[in-house]
């Protein structure tokens, strides 16, 4: 099958020198269903910042890569065979799924070294969602970075790296998002608006491509208040407000040091992008930092919330599959307000 591989870490750490050297091979074998794994024969596949962090080898010490390695995540496509014990799923179903960067990445993990930016993928049945009415674009575009906004908010399948509940928030408690315009950020305003909390986020004054700006893209997604965070300190912007929960999908130590500020006594300072092994401690506030976890029973609430219209899958572009190192990058440039696509040959 086709697919494309890298085949080292950057040099010096340089995610940008392992995409630029990708190679796309055409005689790389078909995986095979193993007992509870369903193969999928993909037809989109997303983005994500992930993807190319992994590049640079920082990961290593928890995810190291295998190489040849087939990047990716997040998948779109129909089952093309189901493992034993499967029943939940059949050849035929249209599905959508987020891979699993701790199902992947490492030695002896369940799925060994697969990637969705190749025509077959392997998957956990236990992660894969049917897509419903949603199509493969859209579809492809929601698992990874949906989850994890949907985790981070409401906890679901997933806990923090101590084992801890994540975000619980409830109608009128207030959430800041450092990091609006990110994907994850995008999922998690409209969620959070969706179940009637306050949503403020940090983003930039940057204007987008159709003369929109940034701050007014995530008001009409939800957001209450947005602050520009090369204009001001949100901290200073924000000091006393006792907010419920913070989302941080930026990763500065400083914003961690800024939250018990901002933070009602008690509350959550939930991080995706912040993995300090020992965070300078805080009796005030509570700092959690966790990995979402690929599941069917969470994905299926976003399915089901994007085909009643609740859920706006942001897209930026959707490229054919020569061009998919020219995805990678603009996302490594982060140039993209939305998801990135590749388009698989079928």
């Amino acid at each position: 099958m086709l697919a494309w591989q890298a085949l080292a870490y950057g040099v010096d750490g340089n995610p940008g020198d392992t995409i630029s050297k990708l190679v796309l091979k055409d005689d790389v074998p078909i995986p095979v269903a193993k007992d509870g794994q369903v193969v999928i024969k993909v037809e989109i596949c997303a983005i994500n910042p992930i993807d190319w962090k992994l590049f640079s080898g920082g990961f290593d010490g928890m995810f190291p890569l295998t190489f040849p390695y087939t990047p990716c995540f997040d998948i779109s496509g129909t089952v093309s065979a189901v493992g034993a014990g499967v029943t939940a799923l059949a050849v035929g179903d249209e599905v959508c799924v987020d891979l699993g960067l701790v199902e992947t990445c490492g030695a002896g993990k369940p799925l060994g070294p697969c990637g969705g930016l190749a025509q077959y993928a392997v998957a956990l049945a236990e992660t894969v969602s049917k897509r419903g009415t949603l199509t493969a674009e859209i579809a492809a575009g929601l698992p990874l970075a949906g989850l994890t906004a949907y985790q981070a908010l409401f906890t679901g399948c997933a806990t923090s790296f101590a084992g801890t509940p994540l975000g619980q928030l409830t109608s009128g408690q207030k959430l800041l998002i450092l990091g609006g315009s990110t994907a994850v950020g995008q999922y998690a305003i409209q969620l959070a608006k969706n179940a009637g909390v306050s949503v403020t986020v940090t983003c930039s004054a940057a204007t987008m491509a159709d003369g929109t700006s940034k701050a007014d893209y995530l008001k009409q997604l939800g957001a209450n208040e947005t602050i520009c965070y090369k204009e001001a300190d949100w901290a200073t912007v924000l000091a006393g407000r006792d907010f419920d929960q913070i989302l941080d999908a930026v990763g500065s130590e400083e914003d961690w040091a800024k939250a018990p500020g901002v933070l009602k006594a008690g509350g959550d300072y939930v991080t995706i992008a912040n993995f300090t092994t020992q965070p300078s401690a805080d009796d005030k506030v509570k700092f959690k930092v966790f990995l979402l976890k690929s599941m069917a029973s969470d994905l299926d609430v976003l399915v089901g919330m994007v085909e009643k219209g609740v859920l706006k899958v942001p897209i930026d572009h959707v490229y054919d599959f020569k061009d998919a190192p020219a995805a990678l990058a603009k996302s490594f440039e982060l140039a993209n307000m939305g998801k990135l696509l590749v388009k698989v040959p079928q």
